[in-house]
């Protein structure tokens, strides 16, 4: 039968085993050493309490099965339930599992207290719990690190693969070029990244340059440019690129499902698949929130690398660093709701402040477990590469020999031994490399997003985590400028178009002979640019869109100022009067966006002018 015993330090009731009985046992809250009195003591405690004399009862009614039994005081003794949430509970129990009561005292301790008012246990306990907690996870999820090892050694692999087919492709097509320039080297001249086509003046005369015979001058690109801006060069851009998202694009898939998991209280991940176009779409983040995250001083670093490159280069290096020391924040960000504070600079050094310690804590770790080998290997191979890449070039050129002696013949430097040796043998390569490389630091990865989990349940109430927004609320300055840089990419897109249909008129002008054809076609495309951009914001922002796919994305719109409720869309005439006065705050060097900050209705100079506002979406949307 359990003895009840007191911890004279804490007050916390204890229910040891009556094994334990004369011996001494350690306290589960403050872990000070209390004694359990021997048997005899226990029994003589309980015997010396002297039996209450029954009260004489009532008459009882013959009538009555249940007249002896007073219902006021039915209790079941063989089961222990809370005092406070009157939940059974089981006899080794300190603090109920429900509620977290303790149930010797019937009150709330001061761990269950704090874990109730930051919604989330201690902090201190952080830097306790971290490391065994960690270590349970990847004991249980092992196979993670398994095909993390493999599937980034699969993306990293193929990107150097398209890489290396890439350099192929533009060395080999630069040398035709060059070739072909010194066989008309007195009918053509290069200046800069332009080549310029002088033909010979008489009739009938031509000159032929790379499968073009030109009867008139022209001027296309330099032979150490044209091969960058044909269709082969841009197919293996686009596949080297692809790939290296997949990379980035698998490390935010599985930490934001760590951490969604961690911070949900559950111990376990749910069964996920890799999905590689989904990844592609995560990998852009991977990539975009450090260069969005530290914006402001880049663009102060590229200033000073116009004047010296080496310094600027150095500044953005610098500057770097910040993006991963706020790493784990962003991640806890990444993994909510609305996610648009880990993209704002404010905001993450707000959140890096609140913890700095656990952040700092957490970077080193990172530093030790992740880093140090990717980057000790990266070192040695910057600091040898002078001695490595003629090395493999060499062993490169080897094995191609050998395989074209004993397996193919063919012939060196064609397309075909590229293709058939060449491409299988780089990609081979690689992914035994890097199967080994990764492999050294999958598990440390696992590892690592669990304790960024961790971080976040932690310090759950140090962070500025957002998950709901009231229907129609007003947008802050932040949402708003996420959704400006969204809108421009989309502008430079369909700037691209305007310029392509100024091309088409300037051709028709030069098919006139117009003499002014070049700066038509400039013309042309700028108020084919301003077009589209107008049509871009007041078809998106008006009817039942409400918002263009920038401030779509952020889960903002536009809608009018009209006191209502619920306010109503803009319509299309409303739409392009705001689309105007959004041109006029551009005017302004900005500043008609920026009132948006110190105003109290939050509006920028063109929602004043139209009287319109920016507001969170409601959820029904």
């Amino acid at each position: 039968m359990p003895i009840k015993v007191q911890c004279t330090e804490c007050q916390t009731n204890l229910s040891v085993s009556d094994q334990a009985a004369g011996k001494a046992v350690k306290c589960r809250q403050c872990g000070a050493r209390v004694k359990v009195p021997g048997a005899a003591a226990a029994a003589s405690a309980a015997g010396s309490v002297p039996a209450k004399r029954r009260a004489p009862g009532k008459a009882q009614d013959p009538d009555d099965l249940f007249g002896d039994i007073n219902l006021n005081q039915l209790e079941d003794t063989k089961k222990k339930v809370c005092p406070g949430c009157a939940n059974p509970v089981k006899d080794e129990d300190i603090e109920c599992p429900k509620c977290g009561v303790n149930i010797g005292t019937g009150v709330l301790s001061d761990r269950q207290r704090i874990k109730r008012e930051r919604k989330g246990p201690p902090p201190e306990e952080f830097y306790r719990d971290v490391w065994s907690n960690a270590w349970k996870f990847f004991k249980k999820h092992w196979t993670y690190a398994v095909r993390t090892a493999l599937i980034w050694s699969m993306c990293v692999s193929m990107a150097l693969t398209c890489a290396y087919a890439l350099n192929f492709y533009v060395t080999k097509r630069r040398a035709s070029l060059e070739e072909m320039v010194q066989k008309e080297r007195a009918n053509i001249t290069i200046i800069g990244d332009r080549l310029f086509i002088k033909v010979p003046e008489g009739k009938g005369n031509k000159v032929e340059f790379d499968g073009k015979f030109y009867q008139q001058d022209a001027s296309i690109w330099a032979p150490h440019v044209q091969p960058w801006t044909e269709p082969p060069s841009m197919f293996w851009i686009f596949m080297t690129g692809a790939f290296s998202l997949g990379f980035g694009g698998w490390f935010w898939t599985m930490a934001t499902t760590i951490t969604n998991t961690t911070m949900a209280g559950e111990k376990r991940v749910k069964r996920f698949n890799f999905d590689f176009f989904a990844n592609l779409t995560l990998g852009i983040r991977f990539f975009a929130w450090p260069t969005v995250l530290m914006l402001p001083f880049l663009l102060v670093a590229g200033g000073v690398a116009a004047l010296n490159p080496l310094v600027g280069g150095i500044l953005a290096a610098v500057f770097m660093i910040f993006p991963v020391l706020v790493l784990p924040a962003a991640v806890v960000h990444m993994a909510q709701k609305f996610s648009y504070r880990a993209w704002l600079l404010f905001w993450m050094t707000r959140d890096f402040g609140r913890s700095i310690g656990a952040s700092l804590y957490v970077f080193m770790m990172m530093l030790f477990l992740v880093l140090l080998i990717p980057g000790g290997v990266a070192g040695a191979a910057a600091a040898t590469s002078g001695r490595l890449v003629p090395w493999l070039q060499s062993q490169e050129l080897a094995a191609t020999d050998w395989l074209s002696a004993n397996v193919m013949a063919l012939e060196a430097g064609g397309n075909m031994r590229f293709l058939m040796f060449q491409m299988p043998l780089v990609f081979s390569s690689s992914f035994a490399f890097f199967c080994v490389l990764f492999g050294l630091i999958s598990c440390q990865v696992v590892f690592m997003m669990r304790v960024i989990g961790l971080y976040g349940l932690y310090f759950r109430a140090d962070l500025s985590i957002v998950n709901e927004f009231p229907d129609f609320e007003r947008a802050t300055f932040g949402p708003r400028y996420l959704a400006f840089l969204v809108d421009l990419i989309i502008m430079a897109l369909l700037t691209g178009v305007g310029m392509f249909i100024g091309q088409m008129f300037g051709f028709l002008f030069s098919m006139y002979g117009w003499s002014f054809a070049a700066q038509g076609a400039l013309i042309a495309g700028g108020v084919a640019s301003l077009i589209l951009w107008g049509m871009y914001f007041t078809l998106g922002e008006s009817g039942s869109a409400r918002a263009t796919l920038g401030k779509w994305s952020i889960g903002i719109v536009v809608m009018q100022d009209d006191g209502l409720p619920i306010p109503m869309p803009m319509s299309r005439d409303l739409a392009l009067k705001r689309a105007a006065s959004a041109f006029l705050s551009v005017l302004t060097l900005f500043i008609g966006f920026l009132s948006c900050v110190w105003r109290e209705d939050r509006k920028a100079m063109h929602d004043a002018m139209t009287k319109t506002k920016v507001v969170w979406q409601p959820e029904t949307t």
